[in-house]
């Protein structure tokens, strides 16, 4: 099993120099491979591999001004092209939406380069031909080093360890189950009674944000302060970022914690934010704007809370499992009936067994039910007691 720590970098002057100077130069590298394979096609109908591309780097290399990076990184340019040319190869032949050519990448948007086997120092992480930098974390890695990414995100450096704990531990016998419905109103409703409020991190955020991007607009282009303007505007972001992510890890670890089976819907959150639309009527056309639910979606972090579930419950042994949501909040959760309900509708009242309840708490209990079934359990007593 695969797990990723994640450190903070603290290096020094001449070590941000140089791995500014190592970004940069797999900038050009990218763009000068990905130049290479489009020319390549387009004059000669000849497709270049990433042997091809890897052998003309070991070429330069015989070169002493080519020494200077290490050719594990020099190297990882190379691979992103080639992951970008397959993935757009294989959009192309399940022919959904927009194939996506690969594209050129501008020096600010060029952020991480990555190596593999990475080695520890004393007090930080190794980097080939620069030494060792500073790390800073609260955890300490196990199993095997496997792959390392550099970061940067705006002055802040991050290292993210990709290591090999070993197999993964066996699943614990279900005792206490949990099935849990997602929503904006509350972060999430389990189907025991517990709701998770949501935080709304970026409302409460927003003023910073506003006053931040009002900032960066007053400044002149291609100025000094403008990139100081920037900075700010991205230190905002960040900060309800940071905000959004812990609080999802505490509520990660709470449910792994406390439950032996966690069922959820499977949710293309994707396609629901874009979907989020509303359509104004004016004069002669319809326009279709974003609504404030598309943001509220995203502020949610929905995929980020189910995504820390995923690898917190497969390294504590907890089952998850993602049931389709087809019909979770319309079917009553006593009898089985359907009971239509508009978004406004908020109370789950059933006409045929009389059940009334609030509406996430009824869909809760319908993901706990179709989650037990998946694995072969029988229906909780608690749900059949709260049913009766």
């Amino acid at each position: 099993m695969l797990r990723t720590f994640q450190f903070r970098l603290l290096p020094n002057a001449t070590q941000r120099a140089a791995l500014e100077y190592i970004l940069a130069d797999c900038c050009e590298s990218y763009n000068a491979a990905l130049s290479e394979r489009r020319e390549a096609w387009k004059l000669e109908k000849k497709s270049v591999t990433y042997r091809n591309q890897q052998d003309q780097i070991t070429e330069l290399r015989k070169d002493e001004r080519f020494t200077k990076i290490a050719c594990d990184i020099m190297r990882d340019p190379l691979r992103r092209v080639d992951r970008a040319f397959k993935a757009f190869f294989r959009r192309c032949k399940v022919r959904q939406g927009k194939a996506g050519f690969p594209r050129f990448r501008s020096w600010s948007r060029y952020d991480s380069f990555s190596y593999s086997l990475p080695r520890f120092g004393i007090r930080g992480i190794k980097v080939p031909n620069l030494g060792e930098i500073r790390a800073r974390s609260g955890r300490t890695i196990s199993g095997r080093a496997k792959l390392c990414t550099i970061k940067r995100d705006g002055k802040r450096w991050t290292a993210s360890v990709v290591c090999d704990i070993g197999p993964a531990p066996e699943k614990l016998i279900v005792s206490k189950a949990v099935g849990i419905d997602v929503g904006l109103t509350a972060l999430a409703t389990l189907s025991d009674g517990t709701v998770i409020e949501n935080p709304r991190w970026t409302r409460k955020h927003e003023r910073r944000i506003a006053e931040a991007n009002r900032t960066l607009a007053r400044k002149q282009k291609r100025s000094k302060n403008r990139l100081r303007a920037k900075e700010v505007l991205r230190r905002a972001h960040q900060r309800a970022g940071d905000a959004r992510r812990n609080f999802t890890h505490h509520v990660s670890k709470w449910l792994v914690s406390n439950y032996d089976l966690i069922a959820f819907e499977k949710l293309n959150i994707r396609n629901m934010s874009r979907s989020a639309k509303r359509t104004v009527e004016s004069p002669g056309k319809n326009v279709a704007q974003k609504s404030g639910l598309n943001r509220s979606i995203m502020d949610a972090a929905w995929g980020i809370l189910l995504y820390q579930l995923h690898y917190k419950a497969a390294n504590a042994g907890v089952h998850v499992l993602a049931v389709n949501p087809r019909g979770t909040s319309i079917r009553c959760s006593g009898c089985g009936e359907p009971v239509p309900k508009t978004l406004a509708d908020r109370q789950h009242i059933c006409g045929v067994c009389g059940l009334s309840l609030g509406r996430d708490l009824n869909a809760a209990r319908n993901i706990l039910r179709a989650g037990e079934q998946c694995c072969g359990r029988k229906p909780s007593k608690s749900i059949e007691a709260a049913i009766r």
